[in-house]
């Protein structure tokens, strides 16, 4: 092959290479990466029996989720419900009895996502 059709194989491949690239961008997207499910509280600190409310981001949309008492002598598991369009679940519970630092967890029903945080209980 000559020069002048090396240098026309290359350009027609750049030119391909181009149009692959922006009909993948239009077609597939950027995605960024998930959001990191977490739990947000309405007070990080309330009195024993005292309401407040968890936030619950990140995880996918219209999942079931579990809630987690952890700060019994035996951990119960509970349905907290449903997240939204967006992933979100917003939960209202009184604070309880137990004085102290106590963790608060919640997950999906396969157990494979989690959230955690910690609520002072005064």
């Amino acid at each position: 092959m000559n020069r002048n059709g090396v240098i026309g194989v290359t350009l027609l491949g750049l030119v391909i290479g181009l149009a692959v690239g922006y009909s993948m961008s239009i077609a597939v997207p950027f995605q960024s990466p998930a959001q990191k499910p977490s739990i947000s509280l309405s007070s990080h600190s309330v009195k024993a029996g005292e309401q407040y409310t968890a936030t619950l981001t990140g995880f996918p949309a219209n999942t079931e989720i579990d809630g987690w008492t952890v700060n019994q002598n035996v951990s119960v598991c509970f349905a907290a419900g449903t997240t939204d369009a967006n992933g979100k679940l917003v939960v209202s519970a009184n604070a309880p009895q137990t004085v102290g630092s106590l963790p608060l967890v919640a997950c999906d029903k396969s157990e494979t996502i989690w959230a955690a945080t910690y609520l002072t209980v005064t």
